[in-house]
């Protein structure tokens, strides 16, 4: 009957870190046997085997039992739960934004595309690069919890001052994220001479006009100052009143860079000749590139305006 039970415990300690091999089989056996002999006081007699095999069957099983006794460390710790997720809220972000610009820059070198092949390639490029994301960062936490890093990692500095005011304070990571991919963007488009080769800039239907230079320029200030601010928000987790301040202000200082563009003819130069498939676009954009500045301008001091408005309030 003893061998039985000596499997049991076998079963059990093969599922045990080594180093706490003995000591848990140990209390074990003895809590078993007190088991045991209970049980045997209770029927007044010695139990069979049958009778000992459902005695350990109700126990529970190897790996249950081991798991009570030495759980495993888990990938990521509840504690650092919060942390976890925030890194991996903020790397799919980055993911998002890099894969996002990729399928973009390869768009512009197009004559034309396929709205749908557009979307599924970003997704597989979002998978494939997140998946690596993922791996790496769950392997860092895990690797750290080991090396007990994470204890310092938990110990945040916090401070009843720092709290939000109000429920509009948080910072939106939505928000930032388009903000940092639509600046990133910006710049692409500025400057194509750097990253786009001499034949496929040849074929972009337009470009700025070569008097255009302080706009290229201007915008191009301002895409980097805003490009450095959102990566600033993603490190933070509500507005203050001077970064609410300056978001306000930036907003304003697109607005008056797009009125001053609306301003001015020639702006944009055609680089292809016509009767080539972009001529109609051509046509459109020759017409309208100023309403369309201005328009915008109109919807970014909109902005401005709203913004202004919570860091009022803040």
């Amino acid at each position: 009957m003893m061998e039985l039970l000596d499997r049991y415990l076998d079963a059990i300690a093969v599922e045990l870190p080594k180093e706490k091999q003995p000591d848990i089989i140990r209390e074990l056996r003895a809590n078993l046997l007190d088991l045991v002999d209970a049980a045997r006081e209770d029927k007044g007699s010695e139990l069979t085997e049958a009778e000992l095999g459902q005695l350990l069957q109700q126990h529970g099983h190897p790996v249950d039992v081991a798991q009570r006794y030495a759980p495993d460390l888990p990938l990521v710790a509840a504690e650092d739960m919060p942390l976890y997720r925030t890194v991996l809220w903020h790397s799919a972000a980055v993911v998002a934004v890099l894969v996002l610009l990729k399928s973009l820059g390869l768009l512009v070198q197009l004559d034309s595309f396929n709205p749908v092949t557009l979307i599924i390639s970003l997704i597989a490029g979002f998978i494939e690069q997140f998946s690596t994301v993922l791996l790496v960062v769950t392997a860092i936490f895990y690797g750290a919890a080991h090396a007990g890093w994470t204890e310092k990692w938990r110990q945040r500095r916090f401070a009843i001052k720092d709290l939000p005011r109000f429920p509009q304070a948080r910072i939106r990571l939505s928000d930032t994220i388009t903000d940092l991919t639509s600046a990133a963007f910006l710049l692409l488009l500025l400057w194509t001479p750097l990253w786009m080769s001499a034949e496929a800039q040849a074929n972009l239907p337009v470009q700025l006009a070569e008097g255009s230079e302080f706009w290229r320029y201007t915008l191009t200030g301002l895409a980097l100052a805003s490009t450095l601010f959102s990566l600033y928000r993603l490190t933070q987790l509500s507005w203050q009143r001077w970064s609410k301040l300056w978001y306000a202000i930036e907003h304003l200082l697109f607005a008056l860079v797009f009125v001053g563009m609306s301003q001015q003819d020639g702006l944009l130069q055609r680089t292809v000749a016509k009767g080539d498939a972009f001529e109609h676009l051509w046509q459109a954009a020759d017409r309208s590139v100023s309403l369309v500045f201005m328009v915008t301008a109109l919807v970014l001091i909109g902005l401005a305006i709203l913004e202004f408005k919570r860091w009022y309030k803040l």
